[in-house]
């Protein structure tokens, strides 16, 4: 498989586990792709029965309007986020979503970039590949991204996570994937909190961990949780 095969299919894979998510938590996605900066919409479902399913579990903290929405974007390399007042979503939950997107958002730009050189038609239309001038630029000011009409209503908030503190989530050491895929053969599964509680490691960590145990499949999402991958399981 090549490398363009390979950004179309991670794609594909990360908007595959994030429908799963969405449809395990009642909630609905809209990847924005035909516009610049790319953004993702999560929305909660609003058909009757699952907002009165919404209803009957809610409590006074974790209650989401009909028309509340959790937006992401990245723009100028920064993630940013937006949360309107009645979209109440857990850490956990919100943490996997905002790493999915950060991968839906590189791998998409990946392939649009590749399949736009290779097919010809940047070409086609006479265009040419922009140049970053070597020297150094002017800070552009910041503005904010074309948003939904009531985005006035929203607040802000910058993704503030330290680069190394990524870097180090992104690359768990041989050890701790050893230790994590035992895990999840002891137990027929993994979850992040399961991760965090046996292995003493952070949120981002265990989240860094699935994506890896997924990437080398030994476990598998669907249904709303990892699963041990049937494939892992037969080799036991």
């Amino acid at each position: 498989m090549d490398s363009y095969e390979n950004e179309a299919s991670k794609f594909a894979a990360q908007r595959t586990k994030l429908k799963n998510i969405c449809e395990a938590h009642d909630l609905t996605y809209t990847f924005i792709k035909n516009s610049y900066p790319i953004k993702l919409i999560i929305r909660p479902i609003k058909g009757v029965g699952e907002q009165m399913s919404m209803l009957e579990t809610a409590s006074e903290d974790s209650y989401i309007s009909p028309d509340a929405y959790l937006l992401f974007t990245m723009k100028d390399g920064v993630l940013v986020y937006r949360m309107s007042k009645t979209f109440t979503i857990e850490d956990a939950l919100f943490g996997k979503i905002k790493n999915i997107f950060k991968n839906m958002h590189s791998y998409y730009c990946q392939f649009f970039f590749r399949e736009l050189i290779e097919s010809g038609r940047l070409k086609a239309i006479g265009g040419k590949m922009p140049e970053i001038p070597e020297t150094t630029a002017k800070e552009p000011e910041e503005k904010t991204p074309d948003l939904p009409p009531d985005a006035e209503k929203l607040e802000e908030i910058e993704d503030d996570t330290d680069d190394a503190d990524d870097a180090e989530a992104e690359a768990p050491a041989e050890d701790e994937l050893a230790k994590a895929t035992e895990i999840a053969r002891q137990n027929d599964g993994i979850t992040q909190a399961l991760l965090e509680q046996q292995m003493g490691v952070t949120a981002e960590k265990a989240i860094a961990l699935l994506d890896e145990l997924e990437t080398a499949g030994v476990i598998d999402f669907y249904d709303g949780r990892y699963y041990l991958a049937k494939a892992d399981s037969e080799e036991e």
